[in-house]
């Protein structure tokens, strides 16, 4: 009895060591893969439904949902001319008007640091529906804000917030859109400084990744509306822009007929036959019909002054003495008889 209760403490106290060890190696919140330019970061999702595919019959099976805990993989990179924060290669803050749609993929919250370093030695980290890392693939609805801050050394720099508030996708049957409006949902924060210059051939501004951290969204105002905070609805944006502004119908309508003209040679070859036939109306526009759009106005004046030009010719031409020689009388005369008088 005794030895038994011994084994059973001894076999518990292994658990105990079994489940630290376990926990010990589970990936962190923020994973450093570029010191000062590229991190990952493990944005927990709390409340939202699991995806899960049983691929033990094939990769074609129904999408399912499950509770467990679960959280998105956000690829934080920072290029060395910092024109731009990437997520999941999504360029944010590019100089482009038009926001990015991105997307993650969704993995188990006690992902381990092994797994996590298989994702990334395999480039499986490209955000795409091939891609399956356990879980389901999302689009984002998010909020974004980069705004100076003060610092005491008095280095530049700038406080990037990125909070995710909404997931779609299509994976299973019936399209999946869930409000991520939980106040103990975390959001991720970047502090970039600016790097001192080491070479005149270095371009100027440039920062690098001084922090990356995930931090509770209720103690910060990214809620409120703000002059630098901006807001993607993922179902409102495409690749083209917002939906339904002006700027979406010409960039979309011009992909269309860059892709039509690319399609082949006969499509590249009618829009050619199109142009001569354009070219050669308008040139004939030109020629027959330039006096179509005059009014009677203009047409009565412009044959009052090609009636004033000839008269006045004819006047200059009567009031001029002409000689001999102009009238053509010079050598032309002939004695036609000879006359006697008395």
């Amino acid at each position: 009895m005794i030895l038994g209760i011994a084994r059973f403490i001894a076999a518990l106290s292994l658990s105990q060591y079994a489940i630290a060890a376990i926990v010990a190696d589970v990936a962190p919140e923020i994973t450093i893969i570029e010191e000062g330019y590229n991190v990952v970061a493990k944005l927990p999702c709390r409340g939202c439904p699991f995806l899960f595919q049983d691929t033990s019959k094939g990769t074609h099976e129904p999408w399912s949902e499950r509770k467990d805990q679960n959280a998105l993989l956000l690829n934080i990179s920072l290029p060395y001319d910092s024109t731009f924060i990437a997520i999941n290669n999504a360029e944010l803050y590019s100089g482009r008007r038009n926001l990015p749609r991105v997307f993650a993929n969704q993995v188990v919250h006690d992902l381990s640091i092994d797994q996590l370093s298989t994702i990334l030695s395999s480039n499986q980290l490209e955000a795409s529906h091939e891609t399956n890392l356990g879980g389901g693939f999302f689009g984002l609805s998010y909020r974004q804000s980069l705004r100076a801050i003060k610092t005491s050394q008095g280095v530049k720099a700038f406080l990037f917030q990125f909070d995710v508030f909404e997931l779609w996708s299509d994976l299973p049957e019936k399209e999946l859109r869930f409000k991520m409006d939980d106040p103990e949902q975390k959001l991720l924060e970047v502090l970039l400084v600016e790097k001192q210059l080491i070479s005149a051939l270095e371009p100027a501004p440039t920062y690098e990744i001084l922090s990356a951290s995930l931090v509770s969204r209720s103690l910060h105002l990214v809620t409120r509306p703000s002059t630098s905070q901006l807001i993607m609805h993922f179902l409102d944006w495409d690749a083209y822009g917002r939906k339904g502004t002006t700027a979406h119908f010409l960039s979309s309508w011009t992909a269309s007929f860059v892709d039509y003209l690319a399609s082949g040679f006969w499509a590249l070859f009618m829009f050619i036959l199109f142009m001569i036939a354009l070219f050669v109306v308008v040139c004939l526009v030109c020629i027959f019909g330039w006096g179509f759009w005059e009014d009677e106005y203009e047409k009565s004046q412009h044959g009052k002054r090609r009636r004033t030009r000839s008269r006045g010719d004819v006047e200059m031409a009567k009031g001029r003495f002409r000689s001999a020689e102009e009238l053509g009388l010079m050598g032309r005369g002939r004695v036609i008889g000879v006359a006697k008088s008395d």
